[in-house]
């Protein structure tokens, strides 16, 4: 039995979920599927997971904890009988998968770029030393594992499953007093297809009203650099980088952006990488596929006059 930790919003999954479903196809010779969601308004969510796999649990424990997470997660495999179990990997994740990966004393693989099976091990691939390595690891059974996202095309619909509720004992822990959520608008970062970034070269935070132009235009989410987070024109979590998050798209847009190898961490494995810095010198042309010299406040305008023009 394989057991997907599936990935919601409260109100629908994620994608990364349903690219997660789409891996634990893949090792379908380990035995059937099922899927565990976790959290609040969990039945609403299973209903929709129930499109896509033959059982979901719904494990209503409330508020997010790294604890929580990992106890109603083994309370889903020890109700299953799983010997894998597979997660969307993330900054989230991290905190409950190696809880869980204790608790069934199983091997963790984290972040992986694909997926397979012998029959008793789990062989995955992931990126190390700032995403410049791929490497190659085998854990046997039972196995704990992320997916990376933008890694894996999303599962499609298959006949309509069941959901059944799972009762979780939880211990006595952290307990969530209040939570205050950052209102984000428009596309996830780890999960959108093209994302375009701002870098400290764009000289002040009013200048990012552009970038969100472009992003708009495009459907894209907006990154930003760490010294732009550093001086507090963007929230943490639009930080690109290998001390912010770690994206894949298939477009990767940078404006005035130098490509540090601190940043070429997060972004570096993009299919496509356009860049715009008046400095012919930038690092970051060394790795982009198309770069503009010029100055970010003159390219930009008509780039986004440019792309509206095609989108019209």
């Amino acid at each position: 039995m394989i057991l997907v930790v599936l990935e919601h919003d409260g109100q629908r999954l994620r994608k990364g979920a349903l690219e997660v479903v789409a891996r634990a196809r893949q090792l379908g010779s380990l035995g059937p599927i099922a899927g565990v969601v976790i959290g609040e308004n969990t039945q609403v969510v299973a209903q929709e997971a129930a499109r896509y796999l033959p059982l979901v649990y719904a494990a209503e424990v409330g508020p997010y904890t790294a604890e929580k997470w990992a106890e109603a997660a083994y309370a889903a495999v020890q109700r299953s009988g799983a010997r894998v179990v597979a997660a969307t990997g993330g900054r989230q994740s991290r905190t409950w998968t190696a809880r869980l990966a204790y608790k069934m004393k199983a091997g963790l693989l984290e972040d992986t770029l694909e997926t397979s099976t012998d029959g008793q091990h789990i062989l995955g691939t992931r990126y190390s030393y700032l995403n410049r390595v791929t490497e190659r690891q085998k854990a046997p059974l039972p196995v704990v594992f992320t997916a990376k996202p933008n890694t894996t095309p999303p599962a499609e619909p298959q006949e309509g499953g069941r959901v059944e509720p799972l009762e979780v004992s939880l211990p006595a822990g952290v307990e969530v007093l209040e939570r205050l959520s950052e209102q984000k608008k428009g596309v996830s970062l780890t999960e959108a297809t093209v994302v375009v970034t701002g870098g400290r070269g764009l000289g002040s935070p009013e200048a990012f009203a552009g970038v969100e132009e472009l992003a708009g235009v495009l459907g894209a989410a907006v990154g930003a650099t760490r010294a732009v987070v550093d001086a507090g024109w963007r929230p943490y979590s639009e930080q690109v980088g290998q001390t912010g998050k770690t994206v894949q798209p298939n477009l990767y847009l940078a404006l005035a952006v130098s490509g540090a190898v601190q940043h070429q961490a997060g972004m570096n494995k993009s299919k496509y990488i356009a860049a715009v810095n008046k400095d012919p010198e930038a690092p970051i042309f060394k790795i982009a596929d198309y770069g503009i010299v010029g100055d970010v406040h003159q390219v930009l305008p008509a780039l986004i006059e440019a792309l509206k023009k095609l989108r019209d």
